[in-house]
């Protein structure tokens, strides 16, 4: 059995995800893209230095 990896729209009657559940991956997202962007920035400011 081999399980989807991508999750598609829900169906026309099926309900949709609790905001909470989608703001958490907004915010944990939104956090590794800024402790990315960080990291990168302190490692090019060392090899300038």
């Amino acid at each position: 059995m081999k399980l989807p990896t991508i999750e598609g729209p829900p169906e026309a009657g099926e309900p949709k995800r609790p905001l909470g559940k989608s703001m958490l991956w907004f915010a944990a997202l939104w956090i590794g893209g800024a402790l990315a962007v960080a990291t990168a920035a302190y490692a090019l400011r060392a090899l300038i230095l």
